[in-house]
């Protein structure tokens, strides 16, 4: 069982705010709160699909690798957030692992009874579909501009896309961002980012230390986003 206070911060949650009360409640009975620490796997790629999840505290990563691991498409959920949206009505299992990039709390959802419930109100359809499209055109933007001729491009492509992804919370990305993981998000070497990060350091675009990214001139990556 969940909290007073939990209830109603999922009730009012957009994703939820439609289905009728009757409804939510049965729904209701059936939701846990987790806590997990930083590092612990939620799901992985091909498990089945029984639980959706709203993000309360924290951030999750989202990724996939092909059949040969040599690619890997990588993204990050937001507190707030309830994911996954992919495979809404139509998958048994899940597209991709999802693990904590920071301590997380998080509602876990029967993702069964979610579906029927939304399904029989037009209202929540709508908002799903909605919500689906706006993901799919911020990947075919993210897409546009990460696939660039040169590796230090990428580079600098994926730090717009987190630039622009995250402007609204402030200047700086609200979870550890290592070159490793930079060098995983733009498909390059860590020397690569290695040497990008410190011309942009030195030209004052950014500042990195200790894993903590701030963009000094927001302007810089968000044109850069958008020109691309």
């Amino acid at each position: 069982m969940i909290t007073k206070e939990a209830y109603q911060l999922i009730r009012s949650h957009p994703a939820f705010a439609a289905i009728p009360v009757e409804k939510f409640d049965k729904l209701a009975v059936e939701i846990h709160h987790r806590e997990i620490p930083k590092g612990q796997i939620i799901f992985f790629a091909g498990d089945r699909r029984d639980r959706i999840f709203l993000l309360q505290e924290g951030y999750v990563r989202i990724e996939q690798f092909d059949s040969s691991d040599s690619f890997s498409y990588m993204d990050y959920i937001k507190e707030g957030a309830l994911f996954p949206y992919g495979g809404m009505f139509t998958d048994e299992t899940y597209h991709y692992t999802a693990s904590a990039i920071t301590a997380v709390s998080y509602f876990s959802i029967p993702v069964d009874l979610y579906e029927e419930y939304a399904q029989a109100n037009v209202e929540q359809v709508l908002f799903i579909i909605r919500k689906l499209s706006k993901i799919l055109e911020f990947q075919e933007l993210r897409l546009r501009n990460v696939v660039a001729a040169s590796a230090s491009d990428r580079v600098i492509q994926s730090l717009a896309v987190l630039c622009k992804d995250y402007r609204q919370v402030g200047n700086t990305v609200p979870f550890p961002m290592s070159m490793k993981e930079l060098a995983r998000l733009a498909a390059t070497t860590r020397e690569t980012v290695n040497l990008v990060l410190k011309k942009l350091i030195d030209e004052e675009k950014i500042q990195y230390k200790h894993k903590i990214l701030t963009f000094v001139d927001l302007s810089f990556f968000l044109d850069s986003f958008e020109e691309a």
